[in-house]
């Protein structure tokens, strides 16, 4: 009778692991820059930042119209780095995590750095 009920609380235990979702759920707003200095200075500060929502398989952005597009997110880590991962099918969006509430979209010579309002 102990073995049935040790059982069950693992299988439960396991359950509620699975539903915890990756931590960085919550609205961002991004702001386009560059790590090369003279680039940097070369964008306007005018630009406008963008809004996204990201849920636990979910990402909302304004610049779509508030589209919500479905994938699978989770963190993956690589040596010292940590990347949360927008899996769609066989396509992956990776983006540097730099803390809890600061994430790095990296796009050619330019990055978009998404800080967490909410």
């Amino acid at each position: 009778m102990k073995l049935i009920k040790y059982a069950s609380m693992l299988v439960l235990a396991g359950a509620l692991v699975g539903c915890g979702g990756h931590g960085y759920e919550g609205e961002y707003e991004g702001k386009v820059g560059s790590s090369d200095k003279a680039l940097n200075n070369m964008l306007p500060d005018s630009m406008p930042s963008q809004k996204i929502v990201i849920g636990t398989d979910y990402l909302e952005m304004e610049s779509l119209g508030r589209q919500r597009q479905e994938f699978d997110i989770f963190v993956r880590e690589s040596g010292e780095d940590k990347y949360l991962v927008f899996k769609d099918g066989k396509s992956e969006l990776m983006w540097k995590i730099l803390d809890e509430n600061t994430l790095v979209q990296e796009v050619g010579l330019s990055e978009v750095k998404f800080v967490r309002v909410k």
